[in-house]
């Protein structure tokens, strides 16, 4: 179609001669309004993008406000902001709440590690007892997780004091 001008101006150009030509050029070209179907693309890819990023965003929302539910549920940050007040330290709620926490997270891993040993090596054991022996097994070895964490961050944060205190002093 865009075609049709341009020989339509190459003919009448040899027939009429250039100022026909330049007649029927300033008709014949379509006013152009910047409209780039590209752009629309790429708009329409971010516009797209932009909406599953908030969509991501909603439900990491909704999977952190579960999450907090569940601990408030179970009494977990209840009982570490009373030993904080009863303590009348912060640091011994949070560290109260980092045992409590690593405990939660080894139960369901000594369950799981259990049935995974039993499954490999072919012992059979009844459920109840697998329950019962993988969440004793992971709440103890959550527990010490915690105070081996415990015992590094103390640690650091020794070392950090006496740099910083090194620091001042010279």
């Amino acid at each position: 179609m865009r075609s049709a001008p341009l020989i339509l101006i190459l003919m009448l150009s040899l027939v009429r001669g250039p100022s026909a030509a330049t007649a029927i050029l300033s008709q014949a070209a379509p006013p152009d309004y910047g409209f780039d179907p590209l752009l629309l693309f790429v708009a329409l890819f971010f516009g797209g993008l932009l909406l599953v990023l908030v969509g991501v965003g909603v439900i990491v929302g909704l999977a952190c406000l579960t999450c907090a539910a569940i601990l408030v549920a179970l009494g977990i940050i209840s009982s570490s902001a009373l030993i904080a007040m009863f303590q009348r330290r912060f640091s011994a709620g949070l560290r109260a709440l980092h045992y409590q926490l690593l405990a939660l997270f080894g139960l369901p891993c000594g369950i799981g590690t259990l049935w995974l040993g039993c499954w490999l090596f072919g012992i059979h054991i009844s459920h109840l007892y697998m329950l019962a022996i993988g969440s004793a097994v992971g709440i103890i070895a959550g527990i010490i997780i915690a105070i081996i964490l415990d015992r590094f961050f103390l640690f650091i944060i020794r070392r950090l004091r006496l740099a910083s205190a090194s620091r001042v002093s010279t």
